[in-house]
């Protein structure tokens, strides 16, 4: 049976109604968090002050820091280099299952580099890794999450932007979809730990390479900005409880900047980030975030720009970082988005022909080993055939 769309229709009113007063209940938020983005727009010190006295009640603490820009600040992109290289990295995978006939997970990576004005066509690579037989399982003999497989790739992006880097023209930026920060659960885990000090060691070594490299989010739905202005209003007994009611909850950064930063290619003041994981990044490495006009004149897109913070110190890379950004988006037209990055993601993506064409030849490797080789479930199986919904007819 289809979708009942009277059953739907039914509850359409109270649907409305519900998003009506959220609405109305967000937007006198939003008014709030504007006045307070102003009031304290140059009251730095006592921001940081703030947010040092929570970090002590609360090891939980996770938002933005300013540093040394107003907050509401509108920054304009300077003029661009004539020359220059872009390198961009984005991976798709194939998670293991215990469904398929042999569990199996690959990797595969996305590469693109374009020298801006050398006349020639943009240069592309793939790599491809099928991950060794003992990463697939836990400890206590499970099939690894979907998330534990993302954090290897998001490595390996990385790592494929550091073999990628040789002989480049200067100045140079790579890039890769999606934060810095390596966001992703469990992040207690002795994995998660191993693959953090290994990112790590990657960002010191593009650093060392004098590759500028950043994270750019698409339609950032974060409240970092937020989060840090509503410790203003909040006392040490509410300080010292996560799960307190929040003043500021459903307002994202970027309703707080979107009034501000009207330009294409304008960015808003550098934040650093204040979390459990981002203390990892240390030094040089600090995680910073800004936010950019992305978009075209009249609309507005902002994206969220993550960088290391020897990138953020620089004010010259950071209006590097507009110019190149706010040219690739362009490339896109209407719906801004850097050319290079997408580039990437059409070059990563495993299409399901390839995803089979590779269990078959694991198959086939086993078969002349002798390893046996396991039933597809029969979930899958109906699953996959090409007919359309079954129909009983007792």
């Amino acid at each position: 049976m289809p979708i009942n769309l009277i059953d739907i229709q039914q509850k359409l009113r109270d649907f409305g109604a519900q998003a009506k007063a959220r609405h109305e209940k967000l937007t006198s938020r939003q008014c709030e968090a504007s006045d307070l983005l102003s009031g304290f727009a140059n009251r730095l010190d006592e921001l940081k002050n703030r947010i040092s006295r929570a970090a002590d009640l609360n090891p939980h603490l996770r938002c933005a820091v300013p540093t040394d820009e107003a907050l509401d600040a509108a920054i304009p992109a300077p003029a661009l280099p004539e020359t220059f290289t872009l390198l961009a990295a984005d991976g798709s995978q194939i998670n293991p299952s215990r469904h398929t006939r042999v569990a199996f997970g690959v990797i595969n990576i996305g590469l693109v580099k374009m020298v801006r004005g050398s006349g020639e066509a943009p240069q592309i690579l793939t790599q491809s890794q099928l991950l060794d037989l003992e990463l697939l399982y836990t400890s206590g003999g499970r099939l690894i999450s979907e998330g534990a497989v993302a954090l290897k790739r998001d490595l390996l992006e990385r790592q494929a932007l550091v073999d990628f880097a040789e002989d480049l023209i200067q100045p140079a930026i790579s890039m890769t979809d999606g934060p810095l920060e390596l966001y992703r659960e469990p992040q207690e885990s002795e994995g998660f730990n191993k693959s953090l000090d290994q990112y790590i060691t990657v960002l010191e070594q593009l650093q060392a390479q004098n590759l500028i490299t950043l994270g750019y989010v698409d339609k950032p739905g974060s409240d970092l900005v937020g989060r840090m202005l509503e410790l203003v209003q909040l006392s040490d007994i509410e300080l010292e409880t996560p799960s307190h009611q929040r003043r500021l909850a459903g307002i994202k950064d970027t309703q707080l900047f979107i009034d501000h930063l009207q330009n294409p290619g304008d960015r808003s003041a550098v934040f650093s980030i204040f979390s459990q994981i981002g203390l990892r990044f240390r030094g040089d490495l600090g995680l910073h975030f800004f936010y950019i006009n992305a978009g075209l004149a009249g609309k507005p897109h902002l994206a969220r720009v993550e960088v290391p913070k020897w990138v953020a110190k620089d004010k010259e890379k950071l209006g590097f970082i507009q110019s190149a950004l706010l040219e690739q988006a362009r490339i896109m037209g209407t719906r801004p988005y850097p050319y290079i990055l997408h580039r990437a993601h059409e070059v990563a993506v495993v299409s399901l022909a390839e995803h089979e064409h590779v269990e078959a030849m694991i198959m086939t490797e086993f078969e002349r080993r002798g390893i046996p080789v396991d039933e597809k479930s029969n979930k899958q199986y109906h699953k996959d055939l090409p007919t359309g919904k079954t129909r009983y007819e007792g």
